[in-house]
């Protein structure tokens, strides 16, 4: 990339930070999770509410930018090499190694397993042994977080075949006509609010892949946005103007909806029309973050740039693959120390943060293990030759475009 989007690496870091977070959260949650803590907090629910809506509508928005600008400097083919070689070898590795002592735990807590990890091991590999309690069934094997990566994947490969059918994309079309001002935060609310009323009750969230149909609409549709828009000065300035119009809107829908999701958090009937007006309100408070994020992080950090924000946009992948793991290993065993619950909870984010720091620290410093990480070659000549030697390793080995 010529020229660096500092202020899209600030977003990126920021909205995996808050996953952490409400990771944590999720422990204490009423909310199905991996590992429960035995001290409930209710009032947590409205808390992860915040969130939930639009991080990872952003993070895929962000994923089509930094395509975006890939597309600049490689053919359709190149891009999914490239893709492939950066996000394929961590959610192998994830499947293998990171997701089973997870998974573990969760046997455990959940489905009443008794042996040790290695009398595990065999039960998470062979397809034909399962865990069931009643009618709940533990799937295994499973890429468990890593589900944003096998999505992007998938977004990519489908962007690089559409590409390769049209030919490169040199400019992001001119939409200004429909997202022009207000209407770049009013029409894709609306969009979001469709989605959710047409999809959301038939193929509710499963992280699966195979059904998953109303998060690929979603997401595939936010990727697409950024790779298309993301790097248009012109939409950048109109996120600009809109910024505090949207925190505002962000603000009052997320009140109007944790209100609902509080005053029905244990009604068996919620009326039609209640719901059909909520599903709107989900919409633009989904995106009205976005707008908002995006607006704020234009507007005042395209020009924060040091050796924070590079060692932050390097360390955030290792961290997003291995923050879970920490969190569940460490939830589990902090549980039986009957430690008070607020001095748990910040023990845990520490070991969290600790961990995922020495994880990078670690795997930085042997070259092996950097692909399974999201790393790429290290040392500064290695970097600067691997976009040209991955291009020409492509061109050695796919076979000419005309065939």
């Amino acid at each position: 990339m010529s020229e660096r989007r500092t202020d899209l690496d600030w977003l990126r870091i920021v909205a995996f930070a808050i996953l952490i977070f409400f990771h944590v959260a999720m422990v204490y949650a009423p909310a199905d999770w991996e590992v429960k803590s035995p001290r409930i907090v209710p009032w947590l629910t409205v808390v992860l509410e915040w969130s939930a809506p639009w991080r990872l509508l952003l993070l895929f928005m962000i994923s089509g930018a930094a395509t975006s600008f890939m597309c600049r400097r490689m053919t359709p083919r190149e891009l999914f090499v490239a893709r492939s070689v950066f996000l394929l070898p961590p959610l192998l590795f994830a499947v293998e190694a990171i997701s089973p002592p997870q998974l573990y735990v969760k046997a455990i807590e959940r489905f009443g397993f008794h042996g040790d990890f290695w009398q595990f091991v065999p039960h998470y590999f062979d397809l034909s042994r399962r865990l069931c309690d009643g009618g709940r069934c533990l799937q295994m094997p499973n890429w468990e977080h890593l589900w944003f990566v096998a999505y992007l994947w998938i977004y990519t490969t489908l962007l690089a075949v559409g590409l390769a059918k049209v030919g490169r994309l040199t400019s992001a079309p001119s939409f200004h006509g429909i997202l022009g001002g207000w209407r770049l935060l009013v029409v894709p609310s609306l969009c979001l609010a469709m989605m959710r009323i047409a999809l959301a009750h038939f193929f509710p969230e499963t992280h699966d892949l195979v059904g998953d149909w109303y998060l690929h609409a979603v997401f595939f549709s936010a990727f697409l946005f950024g790779f298309m828009f993301l790097r248009d000065n012109a939409v950048m300035r109109t996120f600009e103007s809109l910024r505090w119009l949207a925190l505002g809107v962000g603000i009052a829908t997320y009140i109007l909806r944790s209100t609902y999701t509080w005053d029905y958090r244990d009604a068996t009937f919620i009326p039609i029309e209640l719901k059909v007006v909520m599903a709107f309100d989900y919409g633009f408070d989904q995106w009205s973050w976005v707008v908002a994020a995006v607006g704020f992080a234009s507007r005042h950090l395209r020009e924060r740039d040091g050796a924070v924000r590079r060692y932050l946009t390097e360390a955030i992948f290792p961290y997003y693959i291995v923050h879970q793991l920490v969190i569940v290993l460490a939830a589990h065993g902090l549980t039986r120390l009957a430690l008070p619950l607020a001095l748990e909870a910040f023990v845990l984010v520490a070991l969290c943060v600790v961990g995922c720091a020495a994880t990078f620290e670690l795997v930085r410093r042997i070259e092996w293990l950097r692909p399974w990480f999201g790393l790429r070659p290290s040392g500064r000549k290695e970097a600067i030759r691997w976009p040209g030697r991955l291009a020409a390793w492509t061109r050695s080995r796919l076979p000419p475009r005309h065939s």
